[in-house]
């Protein structure tokens, strides 16, 4: 084989974009990187009661990481040559994500659930493939928190920056949130998915404004826990 032709095979290899066809499922708990908030931040947290402010209560998305973050629930891809739809089983959401630079970005937010409502929390998008990866940046967030558990906030400044790939029979999500108003650096988190052998996403259907769903959302993965 020429050279020119050897180069061709490695650049293709190289370029291929990942395939994320299926049904994934979260394997094992997010990990989080150093997290270090402005005073700012510090005082929003401050004020955060998760009984009231955490916007699941009333079956609404808090932010991206926290769907990305919810066990035991299914996630679905599909590829187009000019966009990427990501559908949630949480809370029925639907996240239409074009590729290409920020000129493809709109003001409407990117993510709305099976009844048409848009969620601005979940910011508007745009992707472009990078190697054998998908990068997603989102901007235009809504107010919100991005870690629901402890009130780590989130601001119309914030700009978040995913970046998903194949590794073996898992795929990895690495998420960035730059905010100078809120983090003194990107505040990162880090996923892992199963791909799940089920060809169909059941709908979610929430309509508790409690934590009733929550806990028992959750039990079959604090029972196995140590």
């Amino acid at each position: 084989m020429c050279l020119v032709a050897v180069q061709l095979v490695f650049s293709s290899i190289a370029s291929a974009k990942p395939d994320l066809s299926g049904i994934w499922m979260l394997s094992g708990r997010a990990e989080e990187g150093e997290l270090v908030m402005t005073p700012k931040a510090l005082r929003r947290q401050a004020g955060y009661d998760l009984l009231v402010d955490d916007p699941s209560l009333y079956c609404e998305p808090a932010s991206i990481s926290r769907v990305w973050a919810n066990p035991n629930v299914r996630i679905a891809f599909e590829q187009a040559d000019d966009h990427v739809l990501i559908s949630y089983e949480f809370f029925d959401l639907r996240r239409m994500i074009p590729l290409g630079d920020e000129r493809v970005m709109t003001d409407t937010p990117s993510t709305m659930n099976v009844d048409g409502t848009y969620f601005r929390k979940m910011g508007s998008s745009f992707g472009r493939y990078e190697g054998d990866r998908l990068v997603i940046e989102t901007r235009n967030h809504e107010d919100g928190y991005i870690r629901t558990s402890r009130g780590v906030p989130q601001s119309a400044d914030t700009v978040s920056v995913e970046e998903l790939w194949i590794d073996g029979d898992t795929l990895r999500l690495r998420q960035a949130y730059i905010d100078d108003s809120l983090f003194e650096k990107p505040f990162v988190v880090e996923y892992t998915f199963q791909r799940i052998d089920e060809a169909e996403m059941p709908l979610y259907e929430c309509s508790d404004a409690d934590y009733d769903w929550f806990n028992k959302l959750n039990a079959p993965q604090e029972e196995g826990a140590e």
